[in-house]
């Protein structure tokens, strides 16, 4: 990934609704329930580790590093 496209509303609408703690498989499940979810957003969502999250800051740093791991610099993530 080159540089982020999606955005920090996109993913705030992608966690909006979402009753803690909660899996990964639960995070992509109501996202792609949603619909109308970025392909950016579904990508990194799919990307996260598999655990178990008790809020939303413990997703958004996951968000976060998954970023960082696939070489976007701290400075252009979009959480």
């Amino acid at each position: 990934m080159v540089k982020p496209h999606a955005s920090k509303s996109d993913y705030e609408a992608a966690f909006k609704g979402f009753h803690y703690p909660m899996s990964r498989s639960g995070i992509i499940n109501m996202g792609r329930d949603k619909g109308g979810l970025d392909r950016e957003v579904a990508y990194v969502l799919s990307l996260l580790p598999e655990r178990r999250y008790k809020n939303v800051e413990e997703v958004r740093a996951a968000v976060r590093e998954v970023y960082v791991t696939q070489g976007v610099p701290r400075e252009e993530l979009p959480l």
